[in-house]
């Protein structure tokens, strides 16, 4: 299953391809925290640089390093140098200020020491793993020559202790002459839904708040999706029960208009990256399908109200399914 969550982050990576001036280039920093296993979350800092060619009005695709010096919450040996493939998907176009989804895919280096018996450390050994991560983010262009991007998101590297939360931030210099194609640009805004559990262990401990991204492509319909943050809790757990997931969730939105908006359906993939320590801490994958409306209101503003059913396989291998209904509000779809 593993493999199917890569596949599925580069699938959503590659339809990002498709501007302000054609590329960038700068240094990154970022703050990481990772969960000790106690209870106790820890932020570390790394610095790294990236390279990115705008590839059309609503796309970015570059290359990405990040040196992450000190992960250890002890005496021990913990370091990363990770090398990726970064995407960030722009559904209003990347002028101005920008909002984004990322994902990144890439080769991570990392070098961890386990604490044995009387805390004495293991022998240092550096293996190569795969890395990925998704989220979303601003971009403020500062004028024609500068460019800085701030970002949050869901990092894993499987079968090592890092499944964290990240924060970024980038200073690039814009370079080249600007691209524009004749795309229609999208569209996105805030959304709030409730998960009452269908069945599985999980349920929701309150509503989830997150961000929904759409664009009509004109030939392939329209293309959805939503990054939402949803408290859970585990029925029946006697530790460790009250994960956080972040569900990334992109799909297919085949729909019928009318004079008042649009009637569609919704299928696709979902990614739900959990960052605290439990059963469920990494990456899980499953799909969700429903219905929706877009309510149109006045001549510039859209309400959206969508029903659908989630389907997320958990670490464990156990089957959860919520029903997630919800609201939200942005710019009319054209």
């Amino acid at each position: 299953m593993r493999t199917f969550s890569i596949l599925l982050i580069a699938l959503v990576a590659v339809a990002s391809l498709g501007a302000q001036r054609r590329g960038r280039i700068g240094p990154t920093i970022s703050s990481i925290a990772i969960d000790d296993g106690s209870g106790s979350s820890h932020s570390y800092s790394s610095y790294g640089a990236s390279l990115a060619l705008l590839s059309g009005d609503d796309g970015e695709i570059g290359i990405g390093a990040s040196r992450y010096d000190d992960l250890s919450s002890n005496s021990c040996v913990r370091q990363m140098t990770f090398y990726g493939v970064e995407t960030n998907y722009y559904p209003v176009g990347p002028k101005g200020i920008a909002p984004y989804a990322s994902t990144a895919l890439g080769l991570a280096r990392v070098t961890d020491q386990d604490a044995g018996l009387l805390g004495i450390c293991s022998t240092a050994t550096a293996t190569n793993e795969l890395g990925f991560g998704f989220g979303m983010g601003v971009r403020l262009n500062l004028g024609k020559q500068a460019v800085a991007l701030v970002e949050g998101r869901f990092f894993q590297v499987p079968n090592s202790a890092i499944q964290a939360l990240e924060a970024r931030g980038n200073v690039s210099l814009a370079f080249g002459s600007p691209r524009n194609t004749n795309m229609e640009n999208g569209t996105l805004g805030p959304a709030v839904s409730i998960l009452p559990r269908l069945s599985g262990p999980m349920e929701a401990r309150g509503p989830a708040f997150g961000v929904r991204f759409r664009r009509n492509t004109k030939k392939a319909g329209v293309l959805g999706l939503q990054i939402d943050y949803a408290p859970l809790r585990i029925a029946g757990c006697s530790s460790d029960c009250e994960p956080d997931a972040i569900l990334f969730a992109p799909g297919y939105e085949p729909s019928v208009r009318t004079g008042w908006g649009r009637l569609y359906l919704d299928l696709g993939f979902i990614l739900a990256g959990f960052p605290k320590v439990g059963p469920d801490r990494g990456l899980s994958q499953g799909a969700h399908g429903g219905i929706g409306a877009d309510i149109f209101s006045g001549s510039a503003i859209m309400w959206n109200v969508n029903a659908r059913a989630l389907w997320i396989q958990r670490n464990t291998n156990e089957n959860m399914f919520l029903l997630q209904a919800g609201v939200g509000i942005s710019p009319q779809l054209k």
